[in-house]
């Protein structure tokens, strides 16, 4: 914890009025010139802006900051996520046992991947492979786009029915 003394000495620091005159110190002369123009008004710690209030006595960004602490750290809230943390944990076990399939070609590739997106399986059928290296290539990286998309989509939707049956706000899309 900070000492009062070092609270108060860098408030005092930040506030014209107590500044003490340089007695025997030369300033250059732009330096003068910026001394002299600039305000005398304190510059609050928490908000505020050169002796502006907002509506608040200058500290509305704090104040507000605060309300929003104090409602994230709301005890109903708190219950919330920790349920919303075992459900998660729940749900991320649900994803990894389940299996996303995805084939192209009318079955020529067949990729399955669990629904947390780590593949499990590729099937390539022998009139693929009859085509060559570059046609299998090209099918099987098409195949995995579209599991990895499947599953994503699939991870997103049970992540908002969690978040919908818990009553929390979604977080937002990146």
């Amino acid at each position: 914890m900070t000492p009062r003394y070092l609270l108060l000495a860098s408030f005092c620091l930040s506030c014209d009025a107590f500044r003490l005159p340089a007695a025997g110190l030369r300033l250059p002369a732009g330096a003068a010139a910026s001394s002299a123009s600039s305000s005398s008004c304190c510059r609050m710690m928490f908000g505020g802006a050169g002796g502006k209030p907002d509506g608040e006595g200058g500290m509305g960004g704090f104040m507000e900051q605060m309300k929003a602490a104090k409602d994230m750290f709301n005890p109903e809230n708190m219950k919330k996520y920790a349920a919303l943390g075992q459900k998660i944990q729940a749900l991320q076990e649900e994803l990894g046992q389940t299996e996303v399939e995805v084939a192209t070609n009318e079955g020529a590739i067949l990729v399955k991947i669990t629904a947390m997106q780590v593949p499990l399986d590729v099937k390539v059928s022998d009139e693929m492979v009859a085509k060559g290296a570059e046609a299998v290539s090209a099918e099987v990286a098409a195949a995995m786009k579209q599991a990895h998309a499947k599953s994503g989509a699939y991870m997103q939707q049970r992540m908002a029915e969690l978040y919908k049956e818990l009553g929390i706000a979604e977080p937002p899309k990146q």
